[in-house]
Formats: C-alpha cells, sequence, structure tokens
C-alpha cells in the first residue's frame, strides 16, 4: 500500500472531513474513490475549465452604492438591518452605510 502526502489549508480539510463522516466513509477513502475515478475516466471525472474572464464586475461599485442607499432611505423598506458594510474596491477598506 502507498502513501500519499499532499497539503490543503485547514479549512478544506477540515470541510472534506466532515462530508466524508456525513456519508459514513473516512477522507482517505473518498481520495481513494477520487483517485480510481481519475483513472477510470483517464482524467478528472468532472469538467475542469478556467473561470471565464470578465473585463468588469457584475455590478459596479457606483450602482451598488446608489442602490444601498437607496433602500436605506427608503420608509417601506422592511429589512431589519439598520446599516449596510460593504469593502470599497478602489481603497479596500470597509464602508458602512447607517439608516437614520
Amino acid at each position: 500500500m502507498a502513501t500519499i502526502s499532499t497539503r490543503v489549508d485547514d479549512k478544506t480539510k477540515l470541510n472534506a472531513e466532515k462530508i466524508a463522516d456525513e456519508i459514513g466513509i473516512s477522507l482517505s477513502t473518498a481520495i481513494n474513490i477520487f483517485l480510481k475515478r481519475f483513472i477510470a475516466n483517464n482524467g478528472f471525472p468532472f469538467n475542469v475549465v478556467a473561470p471565464a474572464k470578465t473585463s468588469s464586475p457584475i455590478v459596479d461599485a457606483e450602482s451598488l452604492d446608489e442602490s444601498v442607499k437607496k433602500a436605506i432611505a427608503d420608509p417601506n423598506n422592511l429589512g431589519i438591518s439598520h446599516q449596510f458594510t460593504y469593502l470599497d474596491p478602489n481603497t479596500n477598506k470597509p464602508i458602512t452605510i447607517r439608516r437614520k
């Protein structure tokens, strides 16, 4: 029996162990299953593709900021939160908008 050693971040390992435990197998068994499917498929048992590159964000910061301000100012907005915080993409600092 051979041993394979690999590095993964702690969160990935913990989440993988939790899922393996929930379905009643060890993480080692899950990895063996993956390797057997990798061999049977002569490659990954799922599609592996590079993520699509986008030239612009899905929602620009200005539109998001405007929408959030409108929602907070709307007296009919039934939202529970009295504030909204997001990360400014230009300064990488949190921006908090509070309901008056």
